[in-house]
C-alpha cells in the first residue's frame, strides 16, 4: 500500500532540469513496457502513457524500523536475459564508483518472472540486507553495505568498442561507455495506483547493450521498487551535502 509521509529533505520531488543525454530522447514508461510481447504484471497500460524518466537515485521513504523495500521484475525482453544481474548499489557521490562490498545482488539470469526481492535496511549499520535463501540467516553474498540513498545497476554480458562485460548504473557517469550516456532510467510512479501489480513507487528500466551497438529501447531489464523515491540530479545532491544524509540517521534516534 502507498504511503502518505514527509520525505526527507534528500528526498524532495525532482525539480532540476535533468542533464542533456547523449542517447535518443528516452522511452516513455509505457512504451518500455509493451515492447514485444509485455508485461504480465501490468494492469493498465493507458496509466503510464506519457510517464518520463526523472532521477538518477533512490532513496528511501520508509525510515520506520524494520525499513523494508520490495523489488520486482516487471519485464525482461533481451538477448541476454539468461546472463544479465540486477541489484542495488550504495550512493557515494556523483561519479564515485561503489566497492565490491556496496553491491547487492537481487536478480539473476536464472530467475524467472514471477519474483520478487524483499531488501531489508539496517541504516543505524548502514547495511541492506536480501535473504535469498530465505533461511533467515546473513548468509554470503546476501548483504551489502548501504545506506538510505541507493542507485541500481546491470552487469551484462555485452562486448562492444573494447569494453566486455559492463556493468550498467542508473547514474551515468559511472557507466563505461562514455559520460552522460543513459542504460538506467527512473520512472516515479508514486501518484499512479493500479497500472502495475504491486503498485510500485518506481520503476527502473535497462539498456544491456554498449552504446557502439545499442538499440536504447531499455526493456532489457525493469524493476518495480516499493517505498523509495527518485532524488534529484547530481549537482543537486552536492549542494545538500552530507548533512542531509545526518538527517535520515538523526531520523533513527
Amino acid at each position: 500500500m502507498k504511503r502518505s509521509i514527509i520525505l526527507p529533505i534528500l528526498c524532495l520531488s525532482f525539480v532540476f532540469a535533468h542533464s542533456v543525454s547523449a542517447v535518443p530522447v528516452p522511452p516513455t514508461l509505457d512504451a518500455v513496457l509493451s515492447d514485444g510481447p509485455g508485461s504480465p504484471l501490468v494492469t493498465d497500460m493507458s496509466l503510464l502513457a506519457g510517464l518520463t524518466e526523472c532521477g538518477q537515485n533512490l532513496c528511501l521513504t520508509d525510515l520506520t524500523f524494520p525499513e523494508i523495500s520490495v523489488a520486482t521484475m516487471l519485464f525482461e525482453e533481451a538477448g541476454y536475459a539468461g546472463s544479465n544481474r540486477f541489484g542495488i548499489y550504495n550512493y557515494n557521490g556523483p561519479g564515485v564508483a561503489p566497492s565490491a562490498w556496496e553491491m547487492l545482488l537481487l536478480f539473476e539470469g536464472s530467475d524467472e518472472l514471477p519474483i520478487s526481492a524483499t531488501i531489508q535496511f539496517d541504516l543505524t549499520n548502514e547495511i541492506a540486507w536480501y535473504d535469498r535463501n530465505s533461511n533467515a540467516t546473513k548468509d554470503a553474498g546476501e548483504t551489502a553495505n548501504m545506506g538510505a540513498v541507493f542507485g541500481a545497476y546491470l552487469t551484462s554480458p555485452d562486448k562492444c568498442g573494447g569494453i566486455s562485460n559492463p556493468t550498467f548504473y542508473t547514474d551515468e557517469l559511472l557507466n563505461p561507455d562514455a559520460a552522460a550516456k543513459e542504460h538506467g532510467l527512473i520512472y516515479d510512479t508514486r501518484h499512479i495506483t493500479g497500472a502495475i501489480t504491486g503498485d510500485p513507487d518506481v520503476v527502473v528500466a535497462f539498456e544491456d547493450l554498449l552504446a557502439g551497438h545499442s538499440d536504447w529501447d531499455y526493456d532489457d531489464m525493469v524493476v518495480g521498487i516499493t517505498d523509495v523515491a527518485p532524488v534529484p540530479e547530481p549537482a543537486t545532491i552536492a549542494l545538500l551535502g552530507l548533512g542531509s544524509l545526518a538527517l535520515l540517521r538523526k531520523r533513527r534516534a
